[in-house]
């Protein structure tokens, strides 16, 4: 028989909650060593318990829990630390953020390297104006933490370095290669466009429209045909001109 695992005091964030049963909550979480782990927060609507108003999204928390299987039972919860709350934009763009976390990665999968995207990009959101500039630099970050990251160094087909003036076809799974025709086609990007989105320097209106241009198909190709719950928010942030 499978033992039981037991975890203690685990860096973690809440992704998504949901009532479960008469008055316990199942929660999806984010969490430093395990990747996105699923827990029962047992007893946690009940009247009086302080667990519901701590196991929020966007809180960076520790949790314990034990498990056997796939979905574990929430032993304790505890705030990590202060965090600067999300409001607005940049909360439509938190919920974006965690339903991509939940899309994206395999559950039980640890991934620090995603994790540190994600906390990254918190930061970005609550201390930053520029919602779109947060959202952009996540999304590449997280294809890469994941092994789909964009090559954007050089011509995968001459080897050369990328430059600023000349013209590129993005190609899905491959990389940018040297464009010579005229036409204009959404796979079509400035050198210095790619250069923008490689470095993150996408403090321009026009850079962010080419770096949402290439990232969006991308995301799509791996999120598969069932489209985002979020998608609804974030038409919202572009009808503000933030997506």
């Amino acid at each position: 028989m499978t033992g039981i695992e037991k975890i203690q005091l685990q860096h973690a964030y809440v992704l998504h909650q949901r009532a479960y049963k008469n008055s316990s909550q199942l929660l999806d979480c984010l969490t430093e060593d395990h990747g996105v782990v699923s827990l029962v927060a047992q007893g946690s609507r009940r009247a009086g318990r302080g667990q519901r108003a701590l196991l929020q999204p966007f809180q960076s928390l520790h949790l314990s829990w034990s498990r056997r299987g796939e979905l574990g039972r929430l032993t304790d919860v505890e705030l990590a630390g202060a965090v600067a709350p999300l409001v607005g934009n940049a909360l439509f763009a938190g919920y974006y953020v965690n339903e991509l976390i939940l899309r994206l990665m395999a559950r039980g999968d640890a991934n620090r390297s995603a994790y540190s995207c994600y906390i990254r990009c918190l930061a970005a959101l609550a201390a930053s104006p520029t919602v779109s500039c947060a959202l952009r630099t996540f999304e590449r970050d997280l294809l890469h933490a994941l092994g789909y990251g964009i090559e954007l160094e050089v011509d995968i087909d001459s080897g050369e370095p990328i430059r600023p003036e000349l013209s590129y076809r993005f190609e899905m799974e491959r990389g940018a290669c040297l464009h010579s025709g005229t036409t204009h086609a959404d796979s079509i990007f400035l050198g210095r466009e790619l250069i923008a989105l490689r470095d993150g320097e996408l403090g321009d209106r026009e850079s962010l429209r080419a770096a949402r241009r290439l990232l969006k198909p991308v995301l799509a190709h791996y999120l598969g045909e069932r489209p985002l719950k979020s998608s609804l928010v974030m038409r919202e942030l572009s009808g503000r001109g933030l997506d």
